[in-house]
């Protein structure tokens, strides 16, 4: 029996509303958060400069502004695919995307 289906609203953060990233500031290197412009993201929004009563200087910035935002969703949603694409539904939530995700596609 196939799987039902659960698709993601975002194919950015596929709904965690951040991501966890590395970079490397002088010489260390770290783990940083970003966090997503989908609807999941709005909590992770923060901003300390813009307090009223305790401003500080920490901020969780947006992905479009520290990552790759479009090749993330691409790389996640090839990988979604690849997941889903034996499960029931898969043809009509793709259509519901828009795409045409052949079946016999050796690529995904």
């Amino acid at each position: 029996m196939k799987e039902k289906i659960s698709m993601p609203k975002c194919f950015i953060c596929m709904d965690e509303g951040f991501i966890l990233y590395r970079k490397k500031v002088r010489e260390l290197e770290g783990e940083y958060i970003a966090h997503c412009v989908c609807q999941a993201g709005e909590q992770y929004s923060y901003d300390g400069t813009r307090c009223e009563k305790k401003k500080s200087p920490y901020y969780i910035p947006s992905i479009v502004a520290e990552l790759d935002h479009e090749s993330i969703a691409a790389e996640n949603l090839r990988n979604w695919i690849k997941q889903n694409k034996n499960k029931k539904g898969f043809l009509e939530a793709t259509k519901q995307l828009g795409l045409e995700v052949p079946q016999n596609d050796k690529t995904l």
